[in-house]
């Protein structure tokens, strides 16, 4: 039970991480998916479809990692900025 004046910590934080997490989840099960698809699409087309279906999925998975890191590095960006400014006020 909460106390009287207690304060429950903002949860938007924990929900943006949270959000966060899942979409890296998204993101790599997408681009596995999607690219491994291509590879295999291909690969029936054209022949060698294992080298085709591991090709796309390595190029898949990689788009997803990279994807993944430019949203963090955006992300931790955006709260040292706004630190920066809580400081400076």
């Amino acid at each position: 039970m909460k106390e009287d004046g207690a304060e429950f910590p903002n949860s938007n934080d924990n929900r943006e991480t949270s959000d966060m997490a899942w979409r890296s989840v998204s993101n790599l099960t997408a681009g596995l998916l999607l690219y491994g698809g291509l590879g295999w699409f291909l690969g029936q087309k054209f022949g060698h479809q294992n080298a085709f279906v591991a090709a796309g999925s390595i190029l898949g998975i990689g788009l997803a990692l990279y994807l993944t890191y430019a949203r963090v590095s955006a992300m931790d960006r955006n709260t040292t900025t706004s630190d920066r400014r809580k400081d400076q006020q």
